[in-house]
């Protein structure tokens, strides 16, 4: 699915609004409205309390306040208590659309009102009780016990202070209610915070935050998916994310030249390929992986197995002669060539004699996984990328020697792959790992365009990038997988996807996505603490069938 940054989704709503002559006030109400059927559909109060369905609207000033207030009109009008807290910092007043919405709030109160005093039969108390409607303004630090009195009084709190066009630190009154909210809204206290398009405070195209900002348990994104719902820690802050229509034009992403993209369960799907029933293991693609050293031979385990297990016809594995027997006795199905080692245990300049026979019928190669830090790799390397015309996957030990020479990647005749995590980023670019981790997908996509190649920059939210322009960022995957070979297992995914036939891009993308949801079958198992990167491999067959499950929309049989 496309992924627009703030500003491409400004264009977007003004085209439509332009060019197709749907008013501002149309595409704000049917935000509203589906953000009110979210809320309904998933009923969030009935699962956190009996009591009356109450609702507390924070609004800001702006656009995402007036979606605030057209939210408010509609829950009202289903029942709920509704009260709505303006907050206006220097005296902001709403204006155009959100101003439109604030009166139609006002005529409904206004209305109520009217109807509680014509009754002539219910004393004070009782019309506080029917007060279904409150509209109530906060313009000074001094009033914010007014907030937590009614936080104490809701069950569900919509949060549409600021939208996804925030570009600088939230501050003042409107920070200090972001905090009261985080402060007293929490679980225990049977509060559930829904943000309306990205929570206050988180920057809609980074994901990062502005100062402060709303931890919400439900996102509904109006449109696409921006890059702060997928981006850490935006991602967290956002909850479930619920995407909803709110009728823009089918083509909207494609006008504005929509460069991002995610992907879900039936869209991953789609992308496989079946497998013909006429088919032989050379129909998969042969697969050749160059790993380990004494020590480090885990890694070359990994990422082979994790080859075959996706799909591969025939893996082999080069390994250091001195460690075939090991390898021989550790892996059954995937086959294994002693290189030349001289005995030590690692690769050397004379393993190219071996490595030249390994690759004369290999599809792809997965180079680097426990290969080690010594010299003759480098020499390896260099020669392969000079001679040997396959694509290949370059991951761990490999990308820290091709460091050293990145002018070398220019003279390889084939897709390359490069596979590091922020650390190995930092020494392919010199960027310092905070800023590759402020600016994850603008880091990917440069270097993938510097050095032509496709560039997977390995994290909490993993980004894949090829040198045209086009950029995945990875919905998939969990804390469980931050441990050591879980990015070898990657590697020999994406190889395994290469072999089979797939454009490199896309089987960089289909790897990520697959991996990560491997970790998702091994976590609901197992749980995340105590898997290990073995437990993805064997969560491979069972996570393809859930995508087969997914395209056929079967339960998931996880």
């Amino acid at each position: 699915m496309d992924v627009v940054t703030p500003s491409q989704m400004k264009r977007i709503d003004q085209r439509a609004i332009e060019e197709f002559r749907i008013p501002g006030i149309v595409l704000m109400e049917n935000a509203a409205l589906q953000t009110a059927q979210v809320i309904l559909k998933h009923d969030f109060l009935a699962s956190v309390s009996k009591k009356p369905r109450k609702a507390l609207i924070l609004a800001g000033c702006g656009n995402n306040g007036g979606d605030g207030f057209a939210i408010a009109r509609h829950l009202f009008l289903y029942g709920y208590q509704v009260s709505v807290l303006i907050v206006s910092e220097g005296g902001r007043r709403p204006d155009g659309d959100a101003e439109t919405n604030l009166d139609a709030l006002y005529a409904l109160q206004n209305g109520q009102n009217s109807t509680q005093q014509n009754s002539g039969e219910k004393d004070s108390q009782q019309k506080n009780l029917d007060a279904f409607l409150q509209i109530h303004w906060l313009e000074d630090k001094k009033d914010l016990k007014q907030i937590k009195a009614m936080l104490q009084d809701t069950s569900l709190v919509v949060d549409a202070l600021f939208g996804t066009g925030l570009d600088r630190p939230v501050a003042g009154l409107n920070a200090a209610v972001i905090n009261a909210v985080n402060e007293m809204v929490n679980r225990k206290n049977h509060h559930i915070v829904l943000a309306v398009d990205i929570p206050s405070g988180i920057n809609g195209e980074t994901g990062q935050m502005m100062g402060t900002a709303i931890q919400a348990d439900h996102t509904v994104a109006y449109g696409y998916l921006k890059p702060g719902h997928l981006l850490y820690p935006g991602r967290e802050y956002s909850g479930q994310v619920h995407v909803v229509p709110i009728s823009l034009p089918a083509d909207s992403a494609k006008s504005v030249k929509a460069h991002l993209f995610t992907l879900d369960d039936v869209e991953a799907a789609q992308m496989l390929r079946p497998r013909p029933r006429d088919s032989h293991k050379g129909t998969f693609g042969k697969v050749a992986v160059i790993a380990g050293s004494t020590g480090l031979t885990g890694a070359a385990h990994l990422s082979s197995l994790a080859a075959l297990r996706t799909g591969a016809g025939l893996v082999t594995l080069g390994i250091p002669a001195a460690l075939n027997p090991v390898m021989e006795q550790k892996l059954t199905e995937v086959m294994t060539y002693p290189l030349e080692d001289r005995g030590l245990g690692h690769l050397v300049t004379e393993s190219l004699r071996d490595i030249t026979e390994l690759l004369k019928d290999k599809d792809v190669l997965a180079f680097g996984p426990g290969c080690g830090k010594n010299q003759g790799v480098f020499e390896i390397l260099r020669n392969i990328l000079g001679h040997f015309h396959i694509p290949i996957v370059i991951d761990a030990d490999g990308l820290n020697h091709i460091s050293r020479d990145m002018s070398l990647l220019r003279t390889h005749h084939a897709p390359v792959i490069l596979t590091p995590h922020p650390g190995e980023m930092s020494r392919l670019t010199g960027l310092g790992v905070e800023e590759i981790l402020s600016r994850p997908v603008e880091t990917a996509a440069r270097a993938a365009t510097k050095y032509s190649c496709i560039v997977l920059l390995k994290g909490a939210a993993s980004i894949v990038a090829e040198p045209e322009g086009k950029v995945y960022i990875n919905a998939s995957g969990n804390a469980g997988m931050a441990k050591g070979g879980s990015g070898d297992v990657l590697t020999g995914m994406i190889a395994s996807f290469i072999a089979q036939g797939y454009p490199p891009f896309k089987a960089t993308v289909l790897g990520c996505y697959i991996h990560g949801r491997a970790g998702e079958e091994a976590a609901g198992r197992l749980g995340e603490t105590g898997m290990i990167a073995g437990d993805l491999i064997d969560a491979i067959p069972g996570t393809f069938l859930s995508l087969t499950n997914a395209l056929r929309g079967m339960p998931d049989i996880t």
